[in-house]
């Protein structure tokens, strides 16, 4: 059956002009949004980000779950910023997680995963590679560590279409 008027509306096109009825204006659900990056319109929000109140859920996830109950993480210094924020508000006490990026961002830091590994596993640590600048050139998991860690939002995903993290553990990994 055609709606009223006899002409299929474009589905896109339909959902904008409906927008007003959902959402932020009193609908249930969220309106959807074409893209993953945003201004941020409030000077506040910003200094929540950065204060690290606003995080990351893929690597959050994977620390506070390693080091829940006043785990400690030792970290390279060249660290995405919310990550950085995050280790230094929320991680204290007894060290549980070496972590570190395969590649930093922007200097282009290379890790020596398996001596970095090597060295953690000794001390009875697990090893986190936050894998986001090289998912398709290193793979760190074959390198030594336990947790491997990717930003889908940036080189995965390529066209800022889609927030999201993913992480991938070794099997002991899920106890």
């Amino acid at each position: 059956m055609l709606p009223p008027g006899g002409v299929w509306e474009d589905p896109a096109a339909a959902l904008a002009s409906a927008r007003h009825e959902f959402g932020e204006h009193g609908g249930v659900n969220m309106s959807i949004e074409a893209s993953a990056t945003f201004t941020v319109m409030e000077p506040e929000t910003m200094r929540r980000m950065f204060a690290g109140e606003l995080g990351m859920s893929a690597i959050a996830s994977v620390l506070l779950q390693l080091c829940s109950s006043g785990g400690h993480v030792v970290a390279s210094r060249e660290l995405y910023g919310g990550t950085h924020a995050l280790l230094s508000h929320f991680m204290e006490g007894q060290t549980k997680v070496l972590y570190f990026e395969s590649i930093s961002n922007p200097t282009l830091t290379v890790a020596n995963i398996p001596e970095l590994s090597r060295i953690a596993h000794d001390k009875g640590l697990t090893v986190v590679v936050d894998n986001t600048f090289a998912p398709m050139v290193l793979s760190p998991a074959k390198l030594g560590a336990d947790v491997v860690v990717h930003s889908i939002t940036k080189y995965v995903s390529g066209g800022a279409d889609i927030i999201a993290g993913a992480y991938v553990g070794k099997v002991d990994f899920y106890y």
